[in-house]
C-alpha cells in the first residue's frame, strides 16, 4: 500500500472503462480470485462453533467483505500508480532496487509457501485413491503419498513457469474451474434437491439458478475462448510480453 499511493497519476488521466473485448479476461481473474468453494466447507467442518459460519456477520460474509476491500484498494490505486504498464502481479511491478520492497516480496513468497498446502489440502484428497491404487500401489502408503504431493506441487509450479503471462494462465483457470465451482454447478444441484415442489414463490428460486447459470455459462464459455487465444498469442510472441 505504501507503493501504490506513491506518485499517483490523476484519475482522468485514464479511461473510465476498458473495450469490452477485456471483459471475458476480467471475468476468469475476477471469479479465480473470489471462488475458494473447494475450503468452504472443511473450513466449516473443523469450526469449534460451525453454525457461526454462514450468518450475515459470519465468518464466510465477513471474510468476503475483507477480501473484496482489499482486492478493490490494491486494484484501484495499483493502476493509478502504475497504469497500463503494471505487471500481471503487482509485486513484479515494485520498484527492484528498495529493501522494502524486496522483503515484501520475500513475504508474499513466504505466504504463498505457507498457505499453497490449504489450497492443494481438496484435490489431493480426491485424486490420491486413483493415484493409489493405479500408479503407487507398490509403494508403502507414506513414502507414496509424500512423492505425490511433491510431484503434483512441481507439476503446478512447471505450468505456472511455463506460460508467458502468469495472469493469462489464472483467467483460464478461474473461467474454467472457478466459474464451473462457483456459478454453474450449484445452481444446477439446488434446483435438483428442491425439486420439484420447493422452489418458493413465484418459483424465485429456479428463476435465481437459471440467471446464475447462464452467467457462469457465458463467462465459461467466452473466458475461455479468449484466455486459450491469448495464450495461444503470447507463446507465439514471447517478447512482445513482458510479463
Amino acid at each position: 500500500m505504501y507503493c501504490v499511493l506513491q506518485n499517483l497519476h490523476p484519475v482522468n488521466s485514464f479511461p473510465a472503462f476498458a473495450s469490452f473485448s477485456t471483459l471475458p479476461i476480467y471475468f476468469g481473474t475476477a471469479i479465480f480470485a473470489f471462488e475458494g468453494i473447494g475450503i468452504i466447507l472443511p473450513i466449516q467442518n473443523k469450526m469449534k462453533h460451525p453454525e457461526e459460519f454462514g450468518p450475515w456477520n459470519g465468518v464466510l460474509n465477513t471474510g468476503m467483505v475483507l477480501v473484496t476491500v482489499l482486492y478493490m484498494t490494491i486494484g484501484f490505486y495499483g493502476y493509478l500508480r502504475f497504469g497500463d504498464g503494471v505487471a500481471s502481479v503487482i509485486t513484479l511491478s515494485l520498484p527492484q532496487d528498495q529493501i522494502l520492497y524486496q522483503v515484501v516480496k520475500l513475504m508474499f513468497a513466504v505466504a504463498i509457501f505457507v498457505s499453497y498446502a490449504i489450497q492443494l489440502y481438496v484435490p489431493v484428497e480426491i485424486m490420491w485413491p486413483f493415484f493409489q491404487r493405479k500408479v503407487f500401489y507398490r509403494i508403502p502408503e507414506p513414502w507414496a503419498k509424500h512423492i505425490y504431493r511433491t510431484l503434483l506441487v512441481i507439476f503446478t509450479f512447471g505450468v505456472a513457469a511455463a506460460v508467458p503471462d502468469i495472469g493469462l494462465f489464472v483467467s483460464l483457470v478461474g473461467a474454467v474451474s472457478s466459474s464451473m465451482l462457483a456459478l454453474i454447478i450449484p445452481p444446477i444441484l439446488e434446483m435438483v434437491t428442491y425439486w420439484p415442489d420447493h422452489y418458493g414463490v413465484c418459483l424465485w428460486r429456479i428463476t435465481k439458478n437459471i440467471i446464475i447459470l447462464v452467467t457462469g455459462l457465458v463467462g465459461f464459455t467466452t473466458g475461455t475462448y479468449v484466455s486459450f487465444h491469448d495464450i495461444v498469442e503470447a507463446f507465439s510472441n514471447p517478447n512482445s510480453n513482458n510479463n
